[in-house]
């Protein structure tokens, strides 16, 4: 998203010597607030409003780190790059600013693969079996034993077996009998059955959920730059005039 502004309109009217300094002024005063939004005004909004759907959470440094700015002229640019490595962070940061569906993980991919249907996490149960990251994330060596066992090259799976109860037809490895199912797993879950402990890691959905905005981004942008830069900018057109 772009910023630009009138200056008058911001800080009054000002006269002809003024005036030469604006251009000077403004790109500075606009330097200035790209960098305070970008590096600590929305990181520090994020932390506040991005938390996993148990309330648990925060977003890592990768993600605090994904806004960037320019500026041109009298022109700021706030955005997210489009290329390779930070467009990732593009695809499941829009999500959030805007709503819509979730960004498919690849350990989604693998429980769509497996049971054509979506894996809502149950956080607490994970998070109880020291599965989760500091940030709520499923851990990376978790999420592949997970996959293995969906995709039935692991036989095992954290010191049980992993179990999928779902009302559709399941891959050959993954479905569960009907002697499970009398065994008080209910369906369109995903289970770890260690012994006597039953535990259910997913539930299953038939699509993915549409998130709501978790942050107005753009307005959140507007309304910060309209309380921050008539301060800025007078004091960039002070600096300015006195180094004339």
């Amino acid at each position: 998203m772009a910023i630009k502004f009138d200056v008058e309109k911001l800080i009054g009217k000002l006269d002809i010597i003024q005036k030469t300094q604006i251009p000077f002024a403004a790109k500075q005063a606009l330097k200035q607030y790209g960098f305070l939004v970008s590096k600590k005004l929305l990181p520090a909004e994020m932390n506040k409003s991005f938390d996993a759907p148990s309330g648990t959470g925060r977003p890592v440094q990768f993600t605090l780190n994904a806004i960037r700015y320019d500026v041109d002229g009298m022109s700021l640019r706030i955005y997210i790059p489009d290329n390779s490595k930070d467009g990732k962070r593009k695809e499941y940061l829009y999500p959030a600013f805007y709503g819509g569906k979730p960004k498919q993980t690849k350990l989604q991919t693998s429980i769509e693969k497996a049971t054509g249907m979506f894996g809502v996490p149950a956080y607490g149960n994970l998070r109880a079996l020291g599965a989760l990251t500091q940030y709520a994330d499923i851990k990376r060596s978790y999420a592949s034993q997970i996959a293995g066992s969906l995709s039935g090259k692991n036989k095992s799976f954290d010191g049980g077996r992993l179990v999928t109860v779902s009302d559709r037809s399941l891959k050959a490895g993954t479905k569960v009998s009907a002697a499970g199912k009398r065994g008080g797993l209910k369906p369109n879950a995903i289970y770890r059955v260690k012994g006597s402990s039953v535990i259910r890691l997913f539930t299953l959905i038939d699509k993915p959920p549409t998130l709501p905005v978790a942050l107005p981004y753009e307005k959140f942008v507007k309304e910060t730059a309209e309380q921050r830069l008539p301060s800025l900018l007078s004091l960039q057109l002070q600096r300015a005039m006195a180094s004339r």
